[in-house]
């Protein structure tokens, strides 16, 4: 029995190990990857956004154009931007955007991801997201039935006074390179880990860890967004990826544990 279970595990690191020698095969290894947290420029479903103003007014295009001009530094040779995986919608309007067949919409994977790849020659842009019900039913039930209704609001109105609130005061008063660069520090991302970590894992029972459910998908979808940043990345690829902050957060811890591809800190480009 000694004996199976030895070639058992046997067989299991043979199998890593060439899972990871076709990895290397198909290129990850080498490449270079950026993270920069956006918010949303239009319209949004999320419980707290900022309020952006006249995106599409002179001061903040200007402020726009020059933000493309700083990470076309970093020189991506490709653009991941919030869209669902294997849809080419987004490239599709790209195309027309390069022909001048399409004006650009105020939404900042446009205004800033499609600007950039027109910036860089860039004949596509990708897109890398994966789409996740997460169970928030499943705990507003739970926090009704043990009379914990509060949390939530009291939880959104402690993140709208120490990051929303924030953000906004820097927002009305930074140029947006430098509002990105802001909302981009540790200290943010931290804050964005810790509601779930410190604050929703600890609701739920034994029996019904609902906490932990919500918590577990939302990584989930975060490590499947990952997975298909890599199904992009070929060997020697130097990858920005534009997406929301509460995303780049966790993507970035996901990727400073990696060895098969360097983490690049793209703020130094913004200043």
């Amino acid at each position: 029995m000694k004996y199976r279970k030895f070639l058992w595990i046997t067989a299991f690191l043979l199998t890593l190990v060439g899972y990871a020698q076709e990895g290397s095969e198909e290129g990850i290894k080498g490449s270079r990857i950026a993270f920069l947290g956006i918010f949303h420029f239009g319209s949004t479903s999320d419980l707290m956004s900022l309020q952006p103003g006249d995106i599409l007014g002179v001061e903040r295009q200007e402020e726009i154009i020059s933000v493309v001009e700083k990470l076309s530094r970093y020189k991506p040779t490709k653009i991941v931007l919030e869209f669902p995986f294997g849809n080419n919608k987004l490239d599709s309007l790209y195309q027309q955007y390069l022909k001048a067949e399409h004006p650009l919409t105020i939404n900042e994977r446009q205004q800033l991801g499609f600007r950039l790849g027109a910036k860089l020659g860039h004949e596509h842009i990708y897109v890398a997201d994966h789409r996740m019900d997460l169970p928030f039913e499943d705990l507003q039930n739970f926090l009704v039935e043990t009379g914990k209704q509060d949390f939530f609001p009291n939880f959104l109105s402690k993140m709208k006074t120490e990051v929303i609130d924030v953000w906004q005061n820097k927002y009305d008063t930074l140029t947006l390179s430098e509002f990105l660069a802001f909302m981009n520090q540790d200290e943010f991302d931290r804050l964005n880990k810790a509601f779930y970590l410190q604050h929703m894992n600890q609701l739920g029972t034994e029996a019904n860890p609902v906490g932990v459910a919500l918590n577990a998908k939302w990584w989930e979808r975060n490590m499947r967004i990952m997975h298909n940043i890599d199904k992009l990345t070929k060997d020697g690829d130097k990858i920005l990826v534009l997406f929301g902050q509460g995303h780049t957060a966790i993507l970035k811890d996901f990727y400073t544990a990696r060895s098969d591809v360097q983490l690049d800190d793209i703020l130094g480009y913004l200043d």
